[in-house]
C-alpha cells in the first residue's frame, strides 16, 4: 500500500515536472528564436532550438524496446511485457494523433504555429524514461483489453509485417532521394548569394557547414540530411533576387535549427507504427505541414505587408512536395492555400504554454495504463490447478491486523471453481496496490500452493513454479463471501484479532 502511494505520488510529480519542462523549453526556443540569447533551459549559446528532446528519441527507444525484448526473451522472459508496451505505443500514437487531429482548426485558430507543430511532439517525451517501466510494474492497469492470445498473435504479425514494410521503404525512399539530388546537383557558385547564405548562418550562430547547391529535378528549396556533417540545403535551378534568397534562407535555416529532418523522420516512423490506421496518415500530413507554418511564422515574424505579400508570392511560384526526411519552403496545391492565408497580417495568437503543460501531464499519466490479456477461462482452465480443496482461508481487514475466519471452505470453494479469470501480459504487485487493504487468503489441502483474492486479481503462490497473478472478470464479490462465512455457523464474536 505504501510502496502503491510512492509509486504513484511520484508518477504525478514527475507528470507535473515534465509538463513544465516542456512547456518552458518551448518558452526557451521562442525566446531565443526572438533575439533573447540569455533565456535558461539549456538554450543558452545553442545552434538548434529543438523542444528540449532531439525527436530521434522516440523511434530509438522503440527500437530499443524491440531489440531488448527479442535478446532478453530466452534468458528473463520478459517479451510479454515489452509486446504489452509496444502495444501500449501505439494505441497511444494512435489515439492521440487523431484527436489532436480533430481539435487542429481549433489550435491553429488560437495558438501559433511554432505551438501546434510542439504538440505534435508530446509522444518524444514519454517513453524513453526507466521510471515508466517501474510504473508497469507497480501500479495496476486502469483497462484490460483482451483479445484471445492465437488473434493478438496474427495481429501482431499483421502489424509488424506492415510496420516494417512501410518504415523500410520510407528508408529506401529517402536514400533514393537523396542519391537523385546528389547526382543532379551543382554547387552554388554566386559570390553574392554565398556570402548572403554565410552572413544568415552567422546570425543564427550555426557555426558548422552546410551545403548549399542547385538541383535540376526540383521546383522548390529543401534541406536533406540527418546529421550535421551531411546537411545540404538545395535550390532549383532558378535565379532568385536577394530578397527572395534571404526569404527562402531564413526558412530553411529555421528548419535546420529546429532540426526538422529529425522531426520528420519521427513522424515518418509514427506513420509506420500507426500504419493501421486511417487517421494517422492524415494526421502525419498536418504535422508535416505545421513544420511548413511554424517556420513561415518565423520568416515573418515583424515582416510588414509588402514582404508578406511577396513571401506568397515566392510560395506560389516554387510550389512542390518534399519527399524522404527532407523538409521544403513550398508546398503542393493542397496544402497552399492555407499556407497563403496564413502569411497574411491577422490577430496575434497565444503560444499556449500552460495547455502544452496540461497536455504532456495528462499523456504523461496516461501511458502505463493498459494490460492486454490473451486467454480467459476459469482458474482450473488456465493455472491447470485445483483450488476446490480449500483447507484455509481468512479474510484480512484493512488495518492489517484483524482477520476473519472463513468456516464453509466448501461454499468457497465453488466461488473459487465458478470465478471466470484472464491471464494479462504484465504483471504487478497487487498486494501493494490494493487500496482498502482487504483480502482473502487461503491455502489448499495436501498441496503447498496458496492463493490470495483482491479486489480485481487472484494470485497463486506456488514453491516450484512461483507467482502468478490473473485478473478477475469481475471484482470479488466480497458480501457473498462474507456469507459463506456466516454459514458456517460463527459469529462476530469469533472474529479472531491478533
Amino acid at each position: 500500500m505504501i510502496e502503491f502511494a510512492l509509486t504513484y505520488g511520484f508518477r504525478i510529480f514527475w507528470a507535473l515536472l515534465l509538463g513544465a519542462v516542456v512547456a518552458g523549453s518551448l518558452r526557451a526556443s521562442w525566446e531565443v528564436e526572438n533575439g533573447k540569447k540569455n533565456f535558461g533551459f539549456g538554450l543558452r549559446d545553442r545552434s538548434d532550438t529543438v523542444v528540449w528532446l532531439d525527436p530521434l528519441i522516440f523511434p530509438c527507444a522503440v527500437v530499443l524496446y524491440l531489440g531488448a525484448g527479442v535478446f532478453w526473451y530466452a534468458k528473463m522472459k520478459t517479451m510479454p511485457e515489452l509486446v504489452n508496451i509496444v502495444i501500449d505505443i501505439f494505441l497511444y500514437v494512435s489515439i492521440y494523433f487523431t484527436l489532436l487531429l480533430l481539435l487542429l482548426p481549433i489550435l491553429r485558430k488560437y495558438y501559433t504555429a511554432r505551438t501546434c507543430a510542439a504538440f505534435w511532439l508530446i509522444p518524444i517525451f514519454l517513453y524513453y524514461q526507466p521510471q515508466v517501466f517501474y510504473s508497469y510494474s507497480i501500479l495496476p492497469p486502469k483497462i484490460i483489453l483482451y483479445i484471445p492470445g492465437d488473434l493478438l498473435k496474427l495481429l501482431l504479425c499483421i502489424w509488424l509485417t506492415g510496420f516494417g514494410i512501410i518504415f523500410v521503404w520510407q528508408v529506401i525512399s529517402h536514400i533514393r532521394f537523396s542519391g537523385k539530388l546528389k547526382r543532379y546537383s551543382l554547387p552554388v557558385t554566386d559570390k553574392v548569394l554565398l556570402h548572403k547564405w554565410e552572413s544568415m548562418k552567422e546570425e543564427r550562430n550555426i557555426s558548422y557547414p552546410i551545403g548549399l547547391k542547385y538541383c535540376s529535378v526540383i521546383t522548390t528549396p529543401l534541406t536533406v540530411g540527418m546529421w550535421k556533417k551531411n546537411k545540404v540545403t538545395y535550390l532549383p535551378e532558378k535565379k532568385f533576387s536577394g530578397e527572395e534568397a534571404e526569404l527562402i534562407f531564413s526558412h530553411e535555416l529555421w528548419h535546420i535549427q529546429r532540426k526538422d529532418t529529425h522531426t520528420k523522420f519521427f513522424l515518418r516512423f509514427c506513420n509506420a507504427l500507426g500504419w493501421i490506421h486511417p487517421f494517422v496518415w492524415l494526421a502525419i500530413k498536418k504535422a508535416e505541414d505545421d513544420l511548413e507554418l511554424s517556420c513561415d511564422e518565423a520568416v515573418l515574424r515583424g515582416a510588414d505587408s509588402e514582404r508578406r505579400k511577396k513571401y506568397a508570392q515566392l510560395l506560389l511560384s516554387i510550389a512542390g512536395d518534399s519527399r524522404g526526411f527532407s523538409t521544403c519552403l513550398s508546398a503542393s496545391a493542397k496544402t497552399l492555400r492555407y499556407r497563403l492565408k496564413a502569411t497574411m497580417p491577422g490577430n496575434s495568437k497565444r503560444l499556449g504554454l500552460f495547455l502544452l503543460f496540461l497536455v504532456t501531464f495528462l499523456s504523461f499519466l496516461s501511458v502505463g495504463n493498459l494490460a492486454m490479456a490473451t486467454d480467459r477461462g476459469t482458474i482450473a482452465e488456465l493455472s491447470g490447478r485445483d483450488l476446490t480443496r480449500v483447507e484455509d482461508a481468512e479474510i484480512w481487514d484493512a488495518d492489517g491486523e484483524s482477520r476473519i475466519m472463513i468456516e464453509d471452505t466448501e461454499g468457497l470453494a465453488e466461488y473459487l471453481e465458478a470465478l471466470q479469470v484472464e491471464k494479462v501480459l504484465t504483471d504487478y504487485d497487487a498486494a501493494a496496490s490494493e487500496t482498502d487493504g482487504q483480502y482473502l487468503f487461503g491455502s489448499v489441502a495436501g498441496s503447498e500452493l496458496s492463493f490470495s483474492i483482491y479486489d480485481d486479481y487472484l494470485v497463486i503462490y506456488d514453491p516450484d513454479k512461483g507467482r502468478e497473478q490473473y485478473h478477475l472478470c469481475t471484482p470479488t464479490d466480497w458480501d457473498q463471501i462474507r456469507m459463506q462465512y456466516r454459514e458456517g455457523g460463527k459469529r462476530s464474536a469469533d472474529i479472531c484479532v491478533e
